[in-house]
């Protein structure tokens, strides 16, 4: 069962990438085919720079620090700074 979901999967990408027409977009989705086909993937975080990572080790400690708004309280403090 899972294999015939998978091929319709792949009919589906081979389907759109038939159609597809535009240079850059098959450029970029042979990059990411060809990304995914390595069996030793690499890790994202070894591609960003010492800052990015510093700034996502801090933002790893403040979720560990409950220093987090939900979604909700975000849309709400946006609505109230956007009304003044």
């Amino acid at each position: 069962m899972q294999n015939q979901h998978i091929n319709e999967i792949k009919q589906k990408i081979y389907q759109q990438v038939d159609e597809l027409n535009d240079e850059t977009s098959l450029q970029m989705l042979q990059e990411a085919a060809a990304t995914y086909s390595l069996k030793e993937r690499r890790d994202i975080i070894d591609e960003l720079t010492t800052e990015q990572q510093q700034r996502l080790q801090e933002s790893i400690e403040q979720v560990k620090a409950g220093s987090t708004y939900t979604n909700d309280e975000v849309k709400a403090k946006s609505k109230s700074w956007l009304s003044r």
